[in-house]
């Protein structure tokens, strides 16, 4: 098996983008730069990076293992994004085959259009901190938009999680990390081996038994009943946002069901969020299958017309009052899209609606890391330890009248620790100390 480049190994290649680059542009880049050199997030299968190519901002992606992504993949992406009109969501990207020479080979290099904004997590916390709840709801209803157009057109992102989801300053919301997407292109090729940030999909199958035109239905349901909780109860956040989720974490997927956010869900009282918890519910059963859109998972059934609210499989006719020696008239139905008219009938949301992201990330409270009563533990992944080293290593500004700019390519996975490479630091600096003592002598 071919043993990938490091980190590590990227960092100090990209220390001279003139000798370690072939293409022309990318030999001229100028990266932010860090404690080695250029400031990489690392994730499980790349780095990133952030550089300036040809006065334009990019962040590079450098692999650190095998995976499905190849320059043919990307083509395909790049013609369907371009043919359903999908650019204001999804990026250009480029893909240099073999452009970056490290430890005496060439390696891949994806070039992505870098995005100028927040994370997800990152605005919900500056909204949910703000307790705009008006917001919160718009955002809402701008992800399950998002969402349908997509599975529209049957793209699939395949890993939808605070990290890949941006909202730039016009206020649109992006994606980024496009290395398991599913186009009808690519029926019948290799899956990808990435699995998803396990805060986002559900415990059943396996990122390649999962990879299809439905996948993202999950997670996306996720958010959804994420950002329609925060609009009604902000509290939410400070309790179960731990840097590394919005609100759900792997084992609240998992029955019985009664951790502490599915509590506080149920002690809301609210009929939207008790039919999205429902839902939610439903399709972290050990045999669920995603074989359906969002917007069809939500579709409401005949027992949630507009009414009595009732538990899901329970029969229930909404009362209607007869005349006087009378027979009721029948009901005619009315469905409702979770207490809120049809997506067909749903204005477009205004763009004020939205207040802009803040200009630096956003850095809000998270949840202690330990159980409370009521929940089992939370954060116990790197997700907490992540989070809390982004804020305290801020990367050292480009040689420009730029302000630094934090990568848009975060993921879940923990980057090359500060501890760590102080210890690399000292360990070069002895090597060199070793080469000069002996040339000397």
């Amino acid at each position: 098996m071919t043993t990938y480049p490091s980190a590590i190994d990227y960092t100090l290649a990209l220390q001279n983008p003139d000798g370690a680059f072939t293409d022309v542009g990318l030999r001229a880049a100028k990266f932010t730069q860090g404690l080695l050199g250029p400031y990489g997030i690392a994730g499980s299968s790349a780095v990133v990076f952030h550089g300036e190519v040809g006065g334009e901002d990019c962040a590079l992606r450098c692999y650190t293992r095998e995976d499905a992504s190849t320059p043919e993949r990307y083509a395909m992406l790049s013609s369907f994004v371009a043919e359903n009109g999908l650019s204001k969501h999804v990026g250009s990207v480029t893909w240099y085959r073999q452009e970056v020479q490290v430890k005496g080979a060439k390696w891949p290099v994806l070039k992505m259009a870098w995005i100028e904004g927040q994370q997800l997590n990152e605005y919900v916390g500056f909204l949910a901190d703000g307790r705009h709840t008006d917001a919160l709801g718009t955002l809402a209803q701008r992800w399950l938009e998002l969402v349908n157009e997509l599975q529209r057109v049957s793209f699939a992102h395949g890993d939808l999680q605070h990290g890949n989801i941006l909202v730039d300053q016009q206020r649109q919301l992006r994606l980024v990390d496009f290395d398991s997407v599913w186009i009808p292109q690519l029926q019948g090729q290799e899956p990808p081996t990435e699995s998803g940030h396990t805060s986002y999909q559900s415990r059943s199958g396996t990122g390649k038994s999962r990879w299809g035109p439905y996948m993202d239905t999950f997670s996306g349901l996720v958010i959804y009943l994420a950002l329609t909780a925060l609009a009604k109860d902000p509290g939410l956040w400070p309790e179960f946002n731990n840097g590394d989720n919005l609100l759900f974490e792997r084992d609240d997927f998992a029955p019985p069901y009664n951790t502490g956010v599915w509590n506080r869900l149920a002690g809301l009282g609210d009929p939207d969020i008790n039919r999205l918890a429902a839902r939610l519910k439903a399709c972290c059963a050990p045999d669920w299958v995603a074989s359906k859109s969002l917007r069809d998972t939500l579709a409401a059934k005949w027992w949630e017309q507009t009414g009595t609210p009732a538990e899901a499989g329970t029969s229930t006719t909404p009362a209607v009052s007869a005349p006087a020696g009378g027979t009721a008239p029948a009901a005619p139905p009315t469905l409702t899209w979770y207490g809120k008219p049809s997506p067909a009938a749903q204005p477009a949301s205004p763009t004020g609606s939205l207040p802009p992201p803040p200009t630096v990330p956003y850095q809000s409270t998270v949840a202690p890391q330990s159980g409370k009563p009521g929940s089992t533990e939370r954060g116990t992944g790197s997700g907490g330890a992540w989070y809390k080293e982004q804020q305290s290593k801020p990367p050292v500004p480009m040689p420009s009248s730029t302000p630094a700019k934090k990568p848009n390519k975060p993921k879940q996975d923990s980057p090359v620790t500060a501890a760590w490479i102080a210890s690399l630091t000292l360990v070069l600096l002895a090597i060199l100390i070793a080469v000069v003592v002996a040339v000397n002598h």
